[in-house]
């Protein structure tokens, strides 16, 4: 169980990136960052290192290919967890639409909001309204980073 000092590192971490430019394919705080850019620099922050590195996409390879690339990616790296346990600091993934797979992602803040970041809004933070509810494809808990307890 992540302990409660953690996940306020995670929205902290993540509210810093609001009102960061919408960026396909960037992960600088300020500069620019798209839904996958926004996850990226708050591990980094929090965890450490990424994991693996990310390959170029387009941004709707999700649609073009049907992959569920996001998804498998999360799978490997974060603890999966039932939506409905989903709290602070928790990643949530979306799918745009209710076939195709899941394509954006976001961390929530408390247990109606959440920020994500994109295009002509950038990194902003959103009510998880019904809209957003339905469309939660996925949820997950950051690995526990060591020296944070």
């Amino acid at each position: 169980m992540i302990n409660s000092k953690f996940r306020c590192s995670i929205v902290e971490s993540v509210r810093r990136w609001i009102g960061t430019p919408y960026v396909h394919q960037a992960s600088t705080l300020g500069h620019g960052a798209d839904c996958l850019g926004l996850i990226r620099g708050v591990w980094r922050e929090i965890v450490g290192e990424e994991p693996e590195n990310v390959p170029n996409y387009l941004p709707n390879w999700g649609q073009v290919s049907g992959d569920e690339t996001l998804l498998n990616a999360a799978d490997r790296w974060f603890e999966r967890i039932s939506s409905k346990e989903a709290m602070m600091g928790d990643l949530l993934l979306f799918r745009w639409k209710n076939s195709g797979v899941a394509g954006h992602a976001a961390i929530l803040t408390d247990a109606d909001r959440f920020v994500h970041a994109y295009e002509k809004a950038g990194v902003v933070e959103t009510a998880l309204g019904n809209h957003w509810r339905r469309r939660i494809a996925a949820a997950y808990r950051f690995p526990q980073a060591d020296g944070v307890r």
